[in-house]
């Protein structure tokens, strides 16, 4: 039923104006409360009857109905269109019955009880509706002995219509038992006259082992001879007894009665029971009795069934709690499901359950852990995400399970993947931990490293990201490129960025000396040698179209002589030049604009790349501009389009140190200087007010005929003529140029020469000498981290390209502030998407996953000259092995192509590789000396026990 207005017309619902409001089952529920009984016969007819209301409710019209009083009508309308009367509410844990004895409505119980359908030993919370009635008295404060009455009345009613008078709670107490000890004679009384059963008073104890009758003594003794002794009570075996022996964790009579029960072929009822929060296998899992699970499950229990007030899964609950032996009982059942569990995969239950339940001797969350992710039967996602986006290695990483972390990391989950807040998991993942799993990643054949078979493998599925889609549980399944599915336009849909995480790590100061690793700067060689082309592509474009623009600039725009024929032909070439350099810039800036708006107008690069495409259309389409507004136009198109070269050379990789250092010292003195200004101004003001020179009313007139001197005189007579003027002398002088001669200090000789010698020392001296003691602490700085300045600057053109060519639009650099006060959405924003475009083969070629590394792993031979070998992935059982390159499609040179890994970084695998057998040599070192020190208290103990044996027999007797 959708939420658009509707109105009523003869027996039909209509859209358009109502009086029904805007939503029908909203203007149900408001008739019941207004008591307006014929808006809601109108509307029942047309409303779901089982709907659960939202915030405050929670409960369908029903409850609501029989949960108030003077409802009476409604709740008879209601069950005269057979609306469920026996459906556990999953927020609240009850049926309609147990809320209207909640609620002390005896009428709406009156009515409920004589509906054929009703259930009346039906639990909320392990309480029939019996034992809810005879608690709530307890609970009565106001006008007790009224309300007194009505609950005793409902207690009546309630066991006339058949309500089990044994049935116990989770704490083993029965409603005589809740009488009995709030002294409630006339309930007991009830009890006895009206109760269809027996009453047992023996059979169940409370958690302090008191029965019924125990209480009973304490509180009426004279009543014990109304009730059956012990031994003329018939032995029964139902589902509350058995609830019993789970409630008291007593496995060995639950498993003597309910094989009892399976001899007489009398336990099917019991297998699907539920005391109103669990079935019997859902309570064996949260008491953590394996015994009891070995049982149910040997007589047929069905392992994924679950009741209305308990949604999650058996095998769920077992892994919350850590109970492995319960684990191992459910991984052996054929019929288990092992996939979510209310939005959460098991893994994630698991690890969201070590600091909850940490405290139980039964425990073992890391057990649980093994059992699940190494059962051969167990095809577990470990980067599933939850509500919150959230996988298991977010949770693993947040409690600080450095082992756990390590064991997903080995199992293949991804660093990278974002929550809801954009974090990672690598927020929270120790460096150490995550560079103890890049040593993992880096292993060798076992052979000798001499030898021309020797290989270093190197594994990257920890950078793998996910795809969204049911393509997911696939991969986990079989290789990625299995042409048996034919299924390679669908696995163009796992495209994903890759330098994601690499890229949040350049921002975090503990993780990125990481980025050195060799497994990292392995990927790295390896993005690069996939992304060059584009790279030097982009570069031979725009230097043709600087070349183009700045030789027409030069040879042709805004000269008016008649020039020489091939000057004119050429100028006429670069001319035709710049205009399509100009259209392919302004195609390029605004793909990227499309791509991410926010992200491209974030960047100060991309505004310069704006100013230079309205400068140049300018100059190539605006003839008729004057003379001086060419030449302002070329001197800022020849500035803005080299300065954009020269940005654009610096991410070479050799050359990106010196482009940090350029851009790192510049943004410093910016800064520096922003603040220093004031005393840069406020000394230009003062040369101004000291330095200007009135023009007097009988000032002649200056001799035009002596041009020398008068240009002498008006230079002298402009340097402090305004402030503006000043302010520029000012400038000048900072670098040195001082041109003391042409001052006039003789108008105020003393505080002139003061000034000017204060701004020397504080301006040219000390400013300028503290600007390059900055430059030089920043250059130095950068170059002793020049290798990882080189890392960080490849990362982000990877990550740029990758930005524009696969779409991603959120990056890990920190947003202005003015973006702060647009919506998240508008910042993702998303215009068009790179995929939908015919830059695909481009975006297969930039990426590594699946398509170039399908099992994400190289193998480098060192003794080959360092050729790199990439693996097929491993055919599945009734398939061949693949024929020809792994990358179909690709150019003929590109699969032809050799890669060789930089000799630097097998250098440092190598290094990598001696480190860990160092490290387990010293580990097989120290067990040894262990031993031996266990050998020598050995020997010292058994001579000790010789020479104790030889007093022992020396002694006479």
């Amino acid at each position: 039923m959708t939420r658009d207005s509707y109105e009523m017309k003869g027996n039909r619902l209509s859209r358009g104006s109502s009086l029904f409001g805007s939503d029908p089952q909203v203007q149900f529920r408001t008739a019941l409360r207004t008591n307006d009984i014929v808006t809601f016969k109108k509307v029942i007819n047309y409303v779901d009857l089982e709907y659960v209301y939202e915030y405050p409710d929670y409960k369908t019209c029903l409850e609501l109905a029989v949960s108030e009083p003077n409802k009476l009508d409604f709740v008879k309308l209601l069950l005269q269109h057979q609306v469920e009367v026996n459906k556990l509410n999953e927020t609240h844990g009850a049926a309609p019955i147990h809320f209207a004895v909640e609620n002390g409505n005896i009428e709406a119980l009156k009515l409920l009880l004589e509906d054929d359908r009703i259930d009346v030993n039906i639990k909320s919370k392990a309480n029939t509706a019996l034992l809810l009635a005879i608690k709530k008295i307890e609970d009565l404060e106001d006008d007790r002995e009224r309300e007194l009455d009505t609950y005793e009345d409902m207690i009546e009613l309630l066991l006339k219509a058949g309500c089990n008078a044994n049935s116990p709670d989770l704490k083993g107490m029965t409603p005589v038992y809740s009488a009995a000890k709030q002294g409630l004679e006339r309930v007991i009384n009830l009890i006895l006259d009206y109760s269809k059963h027996s009453i047992d008073i023996d059979s169940y104890t409370d958690r302090r082992g008191k029965t019924a009758r125990g209480i009973l003594k304490e509180a009426f003794p004279f009543m014990l001879d109304k009730f059956n002794s012990s031994a003329e009570v018939v032995e029964m075996i139902d589902n509350d007894k058995l609830f019993s022996f789970l409630s008291r964790h007593d496995e060995e009579k639950f498993i003597r009665d309910f094989t009892k029960l399976a001899n007489k072929n009398e336990h099917r009822t019991a297998l699907t029971a539920n005391n109103g929060m669990h079935t019997m296998l859902q309570f064996a899992a949260e008491k953590g009795l394996d015994k009891v699970i070995e049982t149910l499950l040997h007589f047929g229990a069905d392992p994924n069934a679950t009741c209305p007030g308990n949604a999650h899964r058996p095998i769920a609950i077992a892994c919350k709690n850590g109970f492995h032996k319960i684990l191992e009982k459910f991984l052996e059942n054929d019929n288990v499901l092992l996939d979510t569990s209310k939005n959460e995969s098991l893994v994630q239950v698991i690890i969201k359950g070590i600091r909850t339940y940490s405290g139980n001797t039964k425990a073992d969350h890391k057990r649980c852990l093994e059992l699940l992710l190494n059962h051969p039967k167990s095809c577990t996602d470990v980067n599933y995400r939850d509500d919150k986006k959230n996988t298991a290695l977010h949770y693993a990483a947040r409690n600080g399970d450095n082992d756990i972390v390590l064991e997903l990391l080995r199992k293949g989950a991804c660093i990278g993947i974002r929550n809801l807040y954009d974090e990672p998991p690598l927020a929270d993942i120790h460096a150490k931990t995550l560079e103890k799993y890049m040593d993992e990643c880096i292993t060798t054949n076992d052979e000798r490293p001499s030898d021309d078979n020797y290989e270093i493998n190197m594994k990257y599925s920890f950078l793998v990201y996910p795809n969204n889609n049911s393509l997911e549980g696939e991969q986990s399944k079989q290789p990625l490129m299995d042409k048996s599915n034919n299924n390679f336009k669908e696995y163009d849909t796992i495209l994903a960025p890759e330098t994601d995480a690499l890229l949040y790590m350049t921002r975090s100061e503990e993780l990125r000396p990481l980025l050195k690793h060799p497994v990292i700067t392995s990927f790295l060689y390896l993005k690069w040698q996939r992304i060059s082309s584009l790279f030097y592509a982009n570069i031979t474009f725009y230097s043709l179209l600087w070349l183009c623009l700045i030789l027409y600039i030069i040879l042709g725009y805004g000269v008016e002589h008649k020039l020489p024929e091939s000057i004119e032909v050429l100028s006429t070439i670069t001319y035709i030049g710049a205009i399509i350099g100009l259209m392919l810039l302004i195609a390029r800036e605004l793909f990227q604009f499309l791509v991410a708006p926010v992200n491209y107008l974030q960047s100060f690069e991309n505004w310069m790349e704006i100013a230079l495409i309205f400068v140049t259309t300018l100059i190539l389409f605006y003839n008729s501009a004057s003379e001086s507004t060419k030449q302002q136009l070329s001197a800022v198109a020849i500035l803005l389009s080299s300065a954009e070269l020269v940005l654009l050379i610096g991410q070479f990789p050799t050359l990106s140190t010196n482009i940090v250092m350029l851009r790192t010292v510049s943004w410093n003195f910016f800064k520096f200087l922003l603040w220093y200004c004031i005393l840069i101004i406020a000394f230009a003001l003062c040369f101004y007010t000291l330095f200007r020179q009135e023009i007097k009313d009988d000032q002649k007139a200056p001799n035009l005929n002596s041009n020398k001197c008068g240009k002498e005189e008006d230079d002298e007579e402009d340097f402090f003529v305004d402030p503006g003027r000043s302010l520029f002398k000012t400038i000048v002088m900072l670098t040195g140029e001082f041109d003391a001669g042409s001052i006039k200090f003789s108008a105020y000789p003393v505080t002139s020469h003061i000034i000017f010698i204060v701004f020397v020392f504080m301006i040219p001296i000390v400013l300028f000498n503290l600007l390059n003691g900055l430059a030089v602490s920043d250059t130095q700085a950068i170059r002793a981290n020049a290798e990882l300045v080189g890392h960080i600057s490849r990362i982000r053109m990877i990550s740029y390209f990758e930005s524009v060519l696969i779409g991603n639009a959120i990056s890990y650099t920190k947003p202005w502030r003015c973006w702060s006060c647009i919506s998240r959405y508008i910042q993702n924003m998303h215009i068009i998407k790179p995929k939908m475009l015919i830059i695909k083969p481009f975006t297969k070629r930039i990426t590594l996953f699946p398509h170039f590394l399908p099992n994400y792993s190289i193998v480098v031979k060192p003794n080959q000259d360092n050729k790199i070998e990439i693996p097929k992935p491993e055919p599945l059982s009734k398939f061949d092995d693949y024929e020809g390159d792994i990358e179909s499609g690709g150019c003929c040179l590109d699969r032809c192509r050799n890669y060789k890994l930089d000799r630097h970084i097998v250098k440092s695998a190598k290094l990598v590789i001696n480190a860990a057998k160092d490290s387990e040599f010293d580990e097989i070192k120290s067990l040894q000396t262990k031993l031996s020190h266990c050998e020598t208290k050995i020997d010292d103990l058994q001579n000790l026990l010789e020479k104790v044996l030889d007093r022992l027999q020396s002694r006479p007797c």
